[in-house]
């Protein structure tokens, strides 16, 4: 996979649609208010979640199946999606090609 600047929509999407790439940690840090306290979400919610969203991206990036427009070549919503929300280009009935 070639190698994307980390943006905000990526942090979304990887944070949310990546599980299986997060530490049992990062998983209890996001599901409870307990960790407030800890060091791991210290600094907010939004800094954790990009903290594990790079990280994963950073260790996984090759692994990840992210649903990439296939015209921009930014990320869609869900990994399901087949509308790109930067430049509208719909894949719905599109064949792609594999290069």
């Amino acid at each position: 996979m070639t190698s994307i600047t980390i943006y905000p929509e990526l942090i979304d999407y990887i944070y949310q649609f990546c599980d299986e790439f997060k530490t049992d940690d990062e998983k209890l840090a996001g599901k409870t208010i307990l960790y407030k306290s800890q060091n791991m979400i210290a600094d907010g919610y939004d800094s954790f979640k990009k903290r594990v969203a790079g990280r994963i991206y950073s260790q996984f990036k090759n692994e990840l199946d992210l649903n990439l427009c296939p015209r921009c070549n930014k990320i869609a919503r869900t990994p399901k999606a087949k509308q790109c929300r930067f430049c509208f280009y719909a894949w719905h009935n599109s064949i792609i090609e594999v290069r």
